[in-house]
């Protein structure tokens, strides 16, 4: 039997590694806090600690906000005014209300605090209020008709608020601008004086409803009625037959007021029809601390003339065409 060949032998070379040349990961040593740090960062946290109570036991007071400020929350959906609705070309008559004190807005009307008034028109408030609801009256008896209250930003320290906004936001907190009249009543806010509330009332009807009034009725204080029927109406040829006014006087001395009237606007009108001396402008120029102006006379091209008209001879009649004479 032959002989059996013994296989071939395989070496396998291992390499022998010295143990100190392997990595190991080096535990972590904990730092504790010696001495020395502890004197480093002790002062440095009680420094802090006296700050923050310092400021927690000093801090000021959030400031109080008004109530309508406390929650920025946006409030419930409040429901839409109920109004009538009013086809402003056909109203016909203009009701207008001459602004004097600048009612601010909070707060009764009803009470003098809550007005912006010259020292002269203390105890005059009731009498305003009579004829923003003596207006509003005459317009809930005519459908045609429209109401405007007049009058500009004429008081510095009033702030930018006009007479007009505020006869009408007076109107509204009392409840008087009901569904009926709320669309018809509305504001002129550029007129300086008298002459103004009437010719500016005018034009204003005229962007509101594309034409000029039929027929106007003026509420303010009788006192002022031949001011205005006189005078406004003369300088404007408006037909007398065709102009109303309705006075309502404040309490008081009426004859004082009068005798006021007739010194310090009566008589200057009568001689400067459309308040063209320097006196009278001066006036305006005092009642537009806020530089404000108007666009009337591109609004109304039918009378731009008669907002700068100033003639030569102070009383004479404007002699052109007028749209309400035709």
């Amino acid at each position: 039997m032959p002989s059996r060949t013994p296989p071939p032998t395989v070496r396998i070379n291992i390499p022998t590694v010295n143990i100190g040349d392997v990595w190991t990961p080096t535990p972590l040593r904990k730092q504790r806090l010696g001495p020395r740090l502890i004197r480093l960062y002790l002062p440095c946290l009680l420094i802090l600690s006296l700050v923050v109570n310092i400021y927690f036991f000093t801090r000021p007071e959030p400031l109080a906000l008004p109530g309508a400020l406390e929650s920025t929350r946006a409030p419930a959906i409040r429901p839409p005014r109920q109004h009538d609705d009013v086809d402003y070309k056909q109203l016909t008559d203009l009701v207008l209300v001459p602004g004097h004190g600048v009612y601010m807005g909070e707060g009764s009307p009803l009470h003098e605090a809550n007005w912006f008034l010259l020292n002269e028109q203390r105890g005059e408030v009731g009498a305003f209020m009579a004829h923003v609801g003596k207006a509003i009256e005459i317009i809930k008896e005519h459908d045609s008709a429209l109401l405007l209250f007049s009058g500009g930003k004429t008081r510095l320290d009033a702030g930018a608020h006009t007479e007009a906004q505020g006869y009408w936001a007076a109107a509204d907190k009392m409840g008087w601008l009901t569904s009926d009249v709320y669309r018809r009543v509305m504001t002129e806010e550029f007129a300086r004086d008298s002459y103004e509330n009437v010719l500016f009332s005018i034009a204003r009807f005229h962007e509101i409803t594309g034409n000029y009034p039929d027929r106007i009725t003026i509420v303010g204080f009788d006192f002022k009625r031949d001011r205005f029927m006189d005078l406004h109406r003369h300088a404007l040829r408006y037909p007398k037959i065709r102009f109303n006014y309705v006075g309502i006087n404040p309490p008081g001395d009426v004859a004082a007021l009068a005798a006021s009237e007739r010194r310090n606007a009566y008589d200057l009108f009568a001689k400067d029809l459309y308040g063209c001396s320097p006196r009278l402008k001066q006036k305006k120029a005092g009642r537009n601390p806020f530089f404000v102006s108007h666009g009337y006379e591109k609004s109304c091209p039918e009378i731009a003339l008669f907002f700068d008209y100033c003639p030569a001879n102070p009383t004479a009649v404007y002699d052109g065409d007028l749209p309400w004479l035709s």
